[in-house]
């Protein structure tokens, strides 16, 4: 089984993600078996909007969905993101995960792309196009080519990564949800650890939806690259565990 996450704070992304899901499912149900195998977990932080309701409720969804209601943050943090990807870990039932961020787009393969590339310790991520008008940080060389990859690249976009390997590492470091970002590269240095790969197909080219993003929305919050840099060193030091008990 393949199991979806999205993890969300906002409102508004609900069509567009059912309308990638139901191209991407139109496809697969070609296709011998694949529907059948896939979940899809969403845990938000509101789950009382009109457009959440609608998604209960009325929106067709070609897969079997569960909604859940992301943790409250802690005291003195920033965000919950880190706790919210945990909290969807502990009730995905599949083999593998394709983390799917809200206000994100999917071509008609890009799952079936993403699945092909499976393996227990092979990572997964794609290119995301981003909105007309924003630069690319020029990580992507806009070959039609699947290469390896730096941890680092693994981005939570459109990504997958085997639930073994994230239930060996004990899930996302929740000591990252007192700033913004760095909590992908956390999870995939650690998992490079553990013998793990990295590939990122730059055939597969989700759209980004513009949006706001969190330093836009709270200026106050601290980015978490200095944070990221002494934990990943402290690691690699013995100082501190790399196999974490939040799954």
């Amino acid at each position: 089984m393949i199991s979806i996450l999205t993890v969300t704070k906002r409102d508004g992304w609900q069509g567009p993600a059912v309308r990638s899901l139901q191209r991407n499912f139109m496809s697969l149900g070609k296709k011998k078996g694949h529907p059948a195998f896939y979940e899809w977990v969403i845990v938000a932080e509101d789950t009382g909007t009109k457009n959440m309701k609608w998604l209960q409720e009325e929106a067709l969804v070609p897969i079997p969905f569960t909604i859940l209601q992301a943790p409250p943050k802690k005291v003195g943090n920033f965000s919950n993101l880190s706790a919210s990807n945990n909290l969807g870990l502990k009730h995905c039932r599949g083999d593998y995960v394709v983390f799917y961020q809200d206000f994100i787009e999917l071509e008609p393969d890009c799952i079936e792309k993403l699945v092909a590339l499976v393996g227990p310790k092979t990572f997964v991520t794609t290119v995301t196009k981003n909105p007309v008008g924003e630069v690319d940080d020029g990580r992507y060389t806009w070959q039609d080519e699947v290469r390896t990859c730096w941890p680092e690249e693994w981005e939570e976009n459109v990504g997958l990564a085997p639930m073994a390997i994230l239930r060996e590492l004990g899930g996302y470091d929740e000591e990252y949800d007192q700033g913004w970002a760095w909590n992908n590269c956390n999870v995939a240095e650690r998992a490079e650890m553990l013998g793990c790969n990295f590939l990122l197909d730059e055939t597969n080219r989700p759209q980004l939806i513009y949006h706001k993003k969190e330093p836009e929305l709270n200026p106050d919050m601290p980015l978490n690259g200095d944070f990221h840099v002494k934990r990943m060193n402290d690691i690699r030091e013995g100082k501190f565990p790399l196999r974490l008990n939040y799954l």
